[in-house]
């Protein structure tokens, strides 16, 4: 772990934010299944006046784009696959939670289009650089037509240890330092692993806004504005790994990452997203 250029005292901060949106979560899930909005407000508005939290308020929109936004997630959480929480209160806990990667990334300028991401020169495209062998975990590339998917879905099928299911990347896209990142996850996982186990599952990287965008048209918690959209966050599948007796080693190395404030890391279920801290990028260089 790269964790030389991390401050201890960033690392005491991201906990501590942490702890407040947990906190401010229980407070939400005390009021019930079905709670006004005035009360799901009020509540936002009173955790958010923490001084840990406070900061929230100065991103992009101010602290009526979070209260809006957590109000309207929460009226329209419905729980299903596509959910990446468990209740109303776990969505907005999420989205504050992405918030803090905002806090680390504010001035950097979203991907606002696919061909933003495709033409962007300081991005490395994933599948040259697999090809060249300095790729060290597992992702696999979102079919183009109805063809490809109809074959992915019966090659998960019949062999379903080979890959998760799901989609696969639809931009392979990655800053080098993402890049160097998820190689060190993935050799720190491999370290730890029961033998047999396969390299880390990577699901999503960079994305466009009009690609979250169209995400969230078909029911996904994408939410916006978010890291993904500015390159500096990643999805790591989890729940494939139980198959191998293998989550612990994984979830145990992101959490200590985000330990030594190297990474903010959310447990999003059957994948976990992670945001690198902006004061360790330049310790990642790709070997």
């Amino acid at each position: 772990m790269q964790s030389s250029a991390t401050q201890p005292e960033a690392a005491r901060i991201l906990l501590e934010r942490r702890a407040a949106i947990d906190a401010l979560t229980v407070d939400l899930e005390a009021l019930g299944e079905h709670p006004r909005v005035e009360a799901v407000s009020t509540t936002i508005h009173r955790g958010l006046a923490n001084p840990l939290l406070s900061d929230l308020c100065d991103l992009r929109g101010g602290e009526d784009r979070l209260i809006n936004q957590s109000c309207s997630e929460f009226e329209r959480f419905g729980p299903s696959q596509a959910s990446n929480a468990m209740s109303p209160a776990g969505i907005v806990r999420i989205l504050l939670l992405q918030n803090l990667d905002l806090l680390w990334w504010d001035d950097e300028e979203d991907f606002l289009t696919d061909e933003a991401v495709h033409s962007n020169t300081q991005l490395i495209d994933l599948q040259i650089a697999r090809r060249k062998g300095v790729v060290r975990f597992g992702f696999g590339i979102a079919p183009q037509s109805i063809l490809g998917r109809g074959r992915d879905f019966v090659v998960q099928r019949l062999f379903p240890k080979r890959q998760p299911s799901g989609p696969g990347l639809s931009f392979t896209h990655v800053r080098p330092e993402m890049l160097a990142l998820l190689n060190e996850v993935a050799d720190a996982v491999a370290a730890k692993a029961p033998a047999g186990t396969p390299r880390i599952w990577v699901t999503s990287i960079t994305r466009s806004v009009s690609y979250q965008d169209h995400l969230r048209a078909l029911g996904f918690s994408a939410l916006l504005p978010s890291a993904h959209c500015r390159g500096w966050a990643a999805d790591i599948e989890v729940a494939w790994f139980e198959q191998y007796g293998a989550t612990d080693a994984l979830t145990s190395t992101l959490l200590e990452y985000l330990d030594a404030g190297i990474l903010n890391v959310i447990d999003e279920g059957r994948a976990w997203h992670i945001c690198l801290n902006p004061d360790v990028v330049d310790v990642y260089t790709l070997n």
